[in-house]
């Protein structure tokens, strides 16, 4: 066991090399009445990716022990009515199962061990699902291979979620970017007991895993656990963080759909240059440009032109990409088109001026200090950070915020290039 490096005042965790491969982040504190415990584990996004995206919901759902909701549930409220978490999602090129619990910390239980009880509960989600003849829940699986088909069919009710999804599979097609951490409905539907039992061997017993912890926790007890969620199993180590690849040159896209809608939906994908997105520069840009009510397309597009119902600018470091989004009447997208891209010029030609990057500075500060008051949201900046090469001590990331200058905003500008336009043309029968 290596701690590299121990916790300081500048970073609260402590980083553990623990057995089995696992890379524990432990921050110690009396902060918080609860303690978080988040198993995180990245898989490539590949074709098996809707199999795992099926694990979160099936394996909770039951243990051997509590083999089925109603059981779980009462075993989470016998823990103190202890939060069990499980998810996914997607960073860059890398899936993301997450799987943990917020329990009452320990000195508020009377005595009780809270924290390793909910430990041991989570081991018995993550190794021991009800196995009927050696095999997954027939019934469980259909049931949540129906939610997740559902699930994923449902994303195209939200239209712009919808289309921010085309552009970005427009953009970066052929590519992990492309892919949705669920996978497709053919794939999702198509899933089998042995399809999904490959995905749970792997995932338990193969793939990456971050251990982050806070709360009113020892470092013994945070290993104990960590033993005691691995199981006799070990993990691959972690690939090194890397920038995403820049996208290749080629001409202006434009994709367009036509739905029965009242409102339209425009997004606009620019290839960022990668070499601009580790530092701070590149958030703030998005802040600058479209980010807030100060920003430059809120007052142009939708206060100073009407165009648009409402217009906004970010930045995705993990893919090297800045996508602006809008929602508009149909006869105005050329138009609001025109005034995106005349401001992102301006914006590079003429730099960013010293109150705009007040107020995109003082609103970046501000999120990063409204992480120190939620043990999830730190963690999420935390772990995104580390994948993605870039600060993830707090106090580091706000220095770094300080000390963005003008020019780094307007560098970041002049390095974006206009990739694909996708309009999504509302037209009522």
């Amino acid at each position: 066991m290596t701690p590299t490096p121990l916790a300081t005042a500048r970073d609260p965790f402590e980083v553990i090399a623990a057995p089995g491969g696992v890379e524990l982040h432990l921050q110690r504190t009396d902060k918080y009445k609860s303690v978080l415990l988040l198993w995180v584990v990245e898989a490539p996004l590949d074709e098996r990716r809707a199999a795992r995206a099926l694990l979160p919901d099936l394996l909770t759902r039951g243990t051997a022990r509590s083999p089925g909701l109603a059981a779980m549930a009462a075993r989470c409220e016998e823990l103190y009515a202890m939060d069990l978490l499980a998810e996914v999602s997607a960073h860059g090129r890398l899936q993301l199962l997450r799987f943990g619990f917020e329990a009452v910390a320990d000195r508020y239980s009377g005595g009780r061990p809270l924290f390793m009880e909910a430990a041991d509960l989570l081991a018995e989600v993550l190794h021991e699902p009800p196995l009927p003849g050696g095999r997954l829940r027939a019934d469980f699986l259909e049931q949540e291979r129906t939610n997740l088909v559902h699930a994923i069919a449902a994303m195209a009710d939200d239209k712009a979620l919808y289309s921010y999804r085309r552009l970005v599979e427009t953009m970066h097609a052929g590519t992990p970017f492309a892919l949705h951490p669920w996978g497709t409905v053919e794939q999702a539907a198509a899933l089998d007991e042995p399809a999904v039992r490959a995905a749970w061997d792997e995932v338990r017993d193969e793939l990456p895993v971050r251990l982050m912890i806070v709360g009113d926790v020892s470092r013994e007890q945070a290993l104990d656990a960590c033993a005691r969620l691995l199981a006799g199993t070990r993990h691959a180590p972690h690939a090194p963080a890397q920038l995403a690849p820049a996208l290749p040159e080629r001409p202006l896209r434009h994709v367009r759909e036509v739905q029965p809608l009242a409102q339209s939906k425009l997004v606009m994908g620019f290839r960022v240059q990668p070499e601009l997105l580790p530092g701070a520069a590149a958030p703030l840009f998005g802040l600058v440009f479209g980010g807030d009510s100060h920003s430059r397309l809120f007052k142009r597009v939708r206060e100073a032109e009407s165009l648009a119902y409402g217009c906004s600018a970010g930045v995705s470091i993990e893919s090297a990409t800045a996508v602006v989004q809008a929602g508009v009447d149909a006869v105005n997208a050329p138009r609001t088109q025109e005034l995106v891209l005349d401001e992102l010029r301006r914006l590079a030609e003429h730099g960013v001026r010293e109150d705009e990057l007040a107020l995109s500075r003082r609103a970046q500060l501000r999120r990063l200090d409204n992480l120190k008051d939620s043990p999830r949201a730190a963690c999420a900046f935390r772990l995104g950070a580390l994948m993605s090469g870039r600060p993830h001590v707090l106090e580091e990331a706000r220095e770094r915020v300080q000390r963005v200058t003008p020019e780094q905003v307007a560098a970041v500008a002049a390095g974006c290039e206009a990739d694909t336009v996708f309009l999504l043309e509302g037209k009522l029968p």
